[in-house]
C-alpha cells in the first residue's frame, strides 16, 4: 500500500539525487529552471513538488531517464495512490532509494541470501531459476541489483543494518559449484564485518518466518524516508506506512531477531562443510 508520505519523499529524493549527480548546486538548478533557490529546496524536502509541466525540462537538465520520468509524472498525476500499489517496479525503485537514505534497516528473507549480499553467480545460478526469468530479464535484474549494492555500500557512514535469513538460505549454498560458493560465503562474511552490520540465521519456528519483509527507519539520516515496511508475497508487493501495521512488523522482527543465530556461529555449528 503506497501512501502519500512515501511518495512525497520519493519524488523529493529523486529530485535531490538527480541534481547532486549532475554536480549542480541548488542555486545553479534554480537558474536553469528560472525559479528561486528556495523552490529547489522545497522540491527536495517534499514541501512542494515541481509542476507537472516542468518535469520534461527537469528530466532534460538532470538527465533523468525515461523510466524515472514516467514514475515521477505518474505520482504527480495520481489522485488516488492506490493505483500505484500494483506496480512492483515502482516498489523496487522506492526500495533502492530507501537503502541509500534510511538510517536503520532490517531485512528478513526466508529462502534466499538477501539481494544486497548476493554475488553475480548466486543471482544467475540460484535466483534466476527460482523466479523463472529470461536471460535478458535476469541480466537487467542483476544490473539493477548491482546498482542497489553500490548505492547502499557506497554510503558514508553506512546505515545500521540487520540481515535475518532463514536457514534454508544457507543450506541452499550447497547448490552452488565450489568457487561460486566460496565467493558467496566470502562476501557474506565481509559484509558482516562492516560497521553497523549484523547477519543472523533463523533456524527456529516463528509465525512470521515465511514472510519476506524489510523495515526502513530514519535513524539519524536527514534524508531518510518516513518509516515504512516493504513486504513481498507470491502475487504482489507492498510498501506499508500505516503505524499500526508497521508496529506489527516491528514486533515480529524483534522476536525473530532474538531467535536468530549469528552467521559465523551458525556456520561453525551447522555448516562446517561449507567452510572447508
Amino acid at each position: 500500500m503506497i501512501r502519500l508520505k512515501l511518495m512525497r519523499w520519493l519524488v523529493a529524493i529523486l529530485m535531490q539525487d538527480a541534481r547532486v549527480a549532475t554536480g549542480m548546486s541548488q542555486k545553479e538548478a534554480a537558474r536553469a529552471f528560472r525559479v528561486s533557490p528556495g523552490t529547489i529546496y522545497n522540491w527536495e524536502r517534499g514541501i512542494h513538488h515541481p509542476p507537472h509541466g516542468m518535469i520534461a525540462r527537469i528530466a532534460e537538465v538532470y538527465r533523468i531517464d525515461a523510466e524515472l520520468r514516467f514514475y515521477v509524472e505518474l505520482i504527480l498525476e495520481a489522485n488516488d495512490f492506490r493505483i500505484l500499489e500494483a506496480r512492483p517496479r515502482l516498489h523496487a525503485i522506492a526500495l533502492s532509494k530507501a537503502e541509500q537514505h534510511a538510517g536503520i534497516i532490517f531485512k528478513h528473507e526466508p529462502q534466499l541470501v538477501h539481494g544486497p549480499l548476493q554475488t553475480r553467480d548466486y543471482h544467475f545460478i540460484i535466483t534466476q531459476p527460482g523466479d523463472g526469468s529470461s536471460d535478458a530479464d535476469a541480466q537487467k535484474g542483476w544490473i539493477f541489483k548491482d546498482g542497489r549494492q553500490d548505492g547502499l555500500y557506497g554510503r558514508t557512514p553506512l546505515p545500521l543494518i540487520r540481515y535475518l535469513m532463514g536457514d534454508s538460505a544457507i543450506y541452499g549454498l550447497r547448490q552452488l559449484p565450489e568457487e561460486p560458493r566460496r565467493e558467496q560465503l566470502t562476501k557474506l562474511l565481509a559484509k558482516e564485518a562492516l560497521p553497523g552490520t549484523e547477519i543472523r540465521v533463523m533456524a527456529e519456528f516463528h509465525p512470521g518466518r515465511n514472510t519476506q519483509f524489510e523495515i526502513f527507519e530514519p535513524g539519524t539520516s536527514e534524508t531518510a524516508p518516513p518509516t515504512f515496511v516493504y513486504s513481498e508475497i507470491l502475487h504482489g508487493s507492498w510498501c506499508i506506512e500505516e503505524d499500526a501495521v508497521v508496529a506489527e512488523y516491528h514486533r515480529a522482527g524483534k522476536a525473530m531477531w532474538l531467535l536468530g543465530i549469528p552467521l559465523k556461529e551458525f556456520l561453525n555449528e551447522y555448516c562446517r562443510d561449507l567452510l572447508a
